[in-house]
């Protein structure tokens, strides 16, 4: 994976995401962040990602982290980015670890275009309707629905949470942080018994025209290969800039 994208726009992608979801205990360990979040599912915010990753330590650094994550009882996530370089790809073969969930970062620009749907609520931050909404959508519990409140008020950057409504009744959710000239996009979701309808599209188009107001000039966003929804993310201008899988430590 190291022959594709700019590892200058991998970066800023990579930091951005890291404060736009950000996990409560990281350790640093050679270019590399391992990161923690006890009762959340995500694996951007439990495992270990690259940033800088310093030459030839990959084993040592995988090493340490495998027996940190032994110490805290849980499993030890690779998340592989192109700023991973060969020698982790290597080091995970040999040691025979499969390849999972590819990724794509996606990357559209804010056109004049967008606009904010009369019929889209977008909130400074994320109130009972949201949070209760796009928990039920993604079938969150409970105990993980309090983690992630807890999570978004760790949030770095400004942030948007949009409720698309039908007949004034919230369908579609999403999420946006905006910082750093950029807009990150997340949380987007629709109730089931509300797809193919066109909500998430109004959601997102009400996000990116509440971004381009604030002076981002294009925004990202994280979606599994094989999700359906890349055919809108397309309509709305993204396309992919890099990908990333996760592999067993």
């Amino acid at each position: 994976m190291s022959d594709g994208p700019a590892l200058d726009l991998v970066d800023a992608l990579e930091r951005h995401s890291s404060k736009a979801w950000p996990a409560p205990e990281v350790v640093r360990i050679n270019g590399w962040e391992l990161r923690f979040t006890p009762g959340s599912k995500s694996r951007r915010v439990n495992g270990l990602t690259p940033m800088k990753p310093a030459h030839g330590l990959f084993t040592e650094t995988l090493d340490l982290a495998k027996r940190l994550c032994d110490q805290r009882g849980v499993a030890c996530t690779v998340r592989i980015t192109p700023a991973a370089g060969a020698e982790a790809d290597a080091e995970l073969d040999r040691r025979g670890a499969p390849v999972l969930d590819a990724t794509a970062v996606e990357v559209a620009p804010l056109s004049p275009r967008f606009a904010i749907d009369p019929d889209v609520v977008v909130e400074a931050a994320p109130g009972p309707a949201w949070l209760d909404g796009m928990a039920a959508a993604n079938g969150v519990k409970e105990a993980e629905k309090a983690v992630i409140a807890r999570l978004l008020r760790d949030v770095l950057y400004e942030q948007a949470f949009a409720t698309a409504l039908r007949g004034g009744e919230p369908v579609a959710f999403a999420r946006a942080a905006f910082g750093d000239g950029l807009l990150g996009i997340f949380h987007v979701v629709t109730r089931p018994d509300a797809r193919r309808e066109g909500h998430a599209r109004r959601a997102l188009t009400s996000l990116m025209a509440w971004g381009r107001k604030r002076g981002a000039m294009r925004a990202y966003l994280q979606v599994v290969t094989d999700n359906p929804a890349r055919a809108l993310y397309r309509e709305l201008g993204f396309r992919e800039a890099y990908r990333y899988v996760y592999r067993p430590g």
